[in-house]
């Protein structure tokens, strides 16, 4: 009997133990000591047709630097974003269609961001579509391109 006892007061110590440092560990991930995505990198992806080389999150507006890597010019005739967020990201997006000749970079600006848990401070991962035609090209099909944008949302 007392070997019993003994080995119940050991687990039932061990028990306390373990629900101790899981409150603690809980208490701490609410409170966002845990929170690892403030360490990840700040990314721009779209295919090398069109290269990002920056990006701007701000609490009204999202801006897109693109490179036309396609070695043509071309006219943009269509901007989307959005994001998985419910409900959705929304923004006005750029005027367009627009011409764009190649070996060119052009600022891509969606202003009056709302919605979509767009917060200051907070990380965002935001898909931008963009419709295009080759200019040069006779028939002038119509083609799609998406990149990602993933960030925090600066506070100003």
């Amino acid at each position: 009997m007392k070997k019993s006892q003994a080995s119940l007061e050991f687990l039932s110590t061990y028990v306390w133990a373990f629900f101790v440092i899981s409150l603690t560990i809980g208490a701490l991930y609410y409170f966002g000591i845990f929170d690892f995505a403030k360490y990840l990198p700040q990314k721009c992806v779209f295919p090398s047709q069109f290269k990002c080389i920056d990006f701007s999150l701000s609490p009204t507006d999202v801006r897109v630097k693109l490179a036309n890597n396609l070695g043509e010019d071309v006219t943009v005739t269509g901007l989307q974003i959005v994001n998985d967020a419910v409900p959705p990201i929304s923004c006005a997006p750029a005027s367009t269609p627009f011409e764009w000749s190649h070996s060119t970079d052009k600022e891509i600006a969606f202003s009056s961001c709302t919605g979509g848990a767009y917060i200051a401070g907070e990380r965002v991962e935001l898909k931008i579509s963009m419709s295009y035609f080759a200019v040069n090209t006779p028939s002038k099909p119509v083609h799609l391109v998406s990149g990602k944008v993933n960030g925090r949302v600066t506070s100003s």
